[in-house]
């Protein structure tokens, strides 16, 4: 072992959308630490596993890594390594894994969840973890579910929360509203000529997108928040099917293009509609709109 390690109560995992359960872990992580006078160590991977693994099932993320990194520094966590996911790092047994933690790090404990596994062919399970536990002479202890509103809180859970657009849901499980971020680009400038002027928001290809439809939302731009109308999916009405996350910001008055800007969800008001005309689909913005000044009022 590295004799400049420095001894830390660690956690790791895929920590993907830092949602209830992973805060609730971490927060006892960072209690732990202080309680020992030792420092804080969240361990987590990039890209998700799952995507390395099993490419087939198409992951989409709920935080990208920085978001990830910065939710989990802001719960009180002193250090966060992030380890490249390869399949070299998959392949390796679960005693190599904890010696490579502990190459840089002395685990005086570590804290897992109830289906915590790592290692090659996943048989880092909870037991064999606690015979390397004895051996190494770290402790380990095992956090049980988190449920929240009688519901066990997961990423996956969430995820399909989000494809049915149930962002109200959503935000319970996670402790906040589901966000999406991006940079603002060029689009068809039809809301401006509707009288609507909107931005297009280029999310990572691999983000987790809600169910199409017509959304409330909070849109972040240089640190202030606006209330915002947002459109996500085809416009049936001009026959376009591809889908784009078009934002209307309710109370902004200036140009986003080549701008990052955020959007948190906070109620879907309707679905993706065909209109049979232009000034139909404008009187229907308009109404969306005042839905969302409605709706956000309740939430300010």
């Amino acid at each position: 072992m590295n004799t400049s390690a420095h001894d830390v109560v660690a956690t790791l995992g895929a920590f993907d959308g830092v949602h209830r359960a992973h805060q609730a872990l971490l927060r006892q992580v960072v209690d732990r630490a202080h309680y020992l006078g030792v420092s804080s160590l969240c361990v987590t991977f990039h890209p998700h596993p799952d995507i390395v693994l099993y490419p087939e099932r198409k992951l989409t993320y709920l935080t990208d890594r920085d978001e990830k990194e910065r939710l989990i520094r802001a719960l009180g966590i002193h250090h966060v390594l992030v380890l490249a996911f390869t399949r070299e790092l998959s392949m390796l047994r679960p005693d190599e894994f904890i010696d490579l933690l502990q190459s840089e790090h002395r685990l005086v404990e570590l804290w897992l969840g109830p289906d915590a596994a790592f290692g090659r062919g996943r048989s880092g399970t909870l037991g064999t973890v606690a015979e390397i536990a004895r051996a190494e002479g770290f402790a380990l202890h095992v956090v049980p579910p988190v449920r929240f509103d009688h519901e066990v809180v997961s990423s996956t859970l969430i995820r399909s929360l989000l494809s049915q657009g149930e962002v109200e849901h959503a935000a319970r499980l996670l402790g906040r509203p589901y966000r999406l971020a991006g940079e603002v680009v060029e689009g068809a400038r039809r809301g401006r000529q509707l009288g609507f002027p909107t931005a297009n928001l280029r999310p990572p290809a691999d983000a987790t997108l809600p169910a199409d439809g017509v959304y409330a939302a909070w849109a972040w731009v240089e640190g202030a928040r606006h209330g915002a109308a947002v459109n996500l999916g085809g416009r049936p009405t001009f026959g376009e099917a591809e889908r784009i996350v078009e934002v209307h910001l309710l109370d902004y008055q200036g140009d986003l293009y080549g701008q990052p800007l955020a959007v948190d969800f906070v109620r879907r008001l309707r679905g993706v509609q065909r209109f049979p005309s232009v000034d139909a689909l404008a009187a229907q913005i308009r109404a969306d709109a005042e839905a969302a000044r409605a709706a956000l009022s309740q939430e300010a």
